[in-house]
């Protein structure tokens, strides 16, 4: 079973393109090295072990006699109120191999929300951090045709031993607002003739095979046929009510839209700051996809709050974690 493993044909991520984790800090505080000064000794004195129950740890354990890192995570939450989410802290466990003495380096800490939807879905890539013990996964929804996200797993340090290509596997996934605002009435209207046509190609495109992506572009036009003369009349497109999500730049990272289905104040707080867990349908598709947002108080402008059926827009950092094997 070991050579089917998705970690060993992983692409290896450059530091450069895995990025840092203090843009998510910056959500919680401006001045995010302020913030580490304040929170982090703390944070990791008097946090917890994370618990997980999924991990293959004798395959676990190969992989690490094979030169993969050993690694644990440290929770740290505000309060038992903060439903399991709250700062994780990455540790890399290092054994001097002359003394068999071990020692503990702190590698990595970023939000986590244990709290989101779940999911099934398959992972078709694997994606390494440098240090191998984080990472993203490309996910392709079983019951959402043609839907596709990356995501962080906060506990890859773990399931790494789980990951196997062509499984299906259950999700909670969640996602943190980088930015969260309504959405104004906007309309897109296409009236140059080919690009009326490659519109109503690509649409029947995806209503025959559930997804159209820019390698289907010839065959969708070549089976495109007028019905009738309205195929050709100019195409109006509301932005209002659109709903949408997809990867920025191939990364854990997503611009959104949707309608929100359920609100929570003040769900969880993480380092002192509440968070909002907004329930927003950014997919329809076989079935609807809902995604938790978790929007920081702070980040609202003015006086203006969600509310239950409104549209809104923006940006988010998408992450999901193994809860269980099909």
């Amino acid at each position: 079973m070991m050579n089917t493993l998705l970690i060993d044909s992983a692409v290896e991520l450059t530091e450069e393109e895995a990025g840092g984790h203090s843009g998510r800090w910056a959500v919680i505080d401006d001045d995010v090295s302020e913030l580490m000064q304040h929170w982090l000794g703390l944070a990791i004195s008097q946090a917890t072990v994370v618990p997980v129950g999924l991990a293959e740890q004798t395959v676990l354990e190969q992989l690490i006699s094979e030169g993969e890192p050993k690694g644990l995570a440290l929770l740290y939450a505000d309060s038992e109120q903060s439903a399991g989410s709250g700062m994780l802290s990455l540790i890399h466990v290092k054994t001097d191999t002359q003394t068999q003495k071990t020692s503990n380096e702190f590698w990595s800490a970023y939000p986590f929300f244990k709290e989101g939807n779940e999911i099934v879905a398959q992972i078709d890539a694997l994606q390494l951090f440098p240090h191998r013990l984080e990472a993203w996964l490309t996910l392709s929804l079983v019951h959402n045709r043609g839907v596709q996200m990356t995501v962080f797993d906060p506990l890859f340090w773990a399931h790494r031993s789980l990951y196997r290509a062509h499984h299906q596997y259950h999700f909670s996934v969640a996602a943190m607002a980088y930015e969260l605002i309504p959405v104004t009435d906007e309309e897109i209207i296409i009236d140059d003739p080919e690009k009326i046509r490659q519109f109503n190609a690509r649409r029947a495109w995806v209503e025959h095979s559930g997804s159209w992506t820019p390698a289907n572009e010839e065959a969708s036009l070549a089976a495109w046929q007028t019905q009738a003369e309205e195929d050709n009349e100019p195409i109006h497109i509301s932005l209002a009510t659109m709903t949408a999500l997809f990867s920025v730049k191939s990364s854990d990272d997503a611009e959104f839209q949707g309608a929100i289905i359920t609100i929570t104040p003040r769900a969880t707080s993480i380092l002192e700051c509440y968070f909002w867990r907004i329930d927003t349908l950014v997919i329809r598709n076989d079935e609807d996809f809902i995604l938790p947002i978790y929007v920081a108080e702070r980040l609202f402008t003015d006086e203006w709050r969600p509310e239950v059926g409104q549209y809104v827009k923006g940006s988010v950092w998408l992450q999901a974690y193994a809860v269980g094997c099909v």
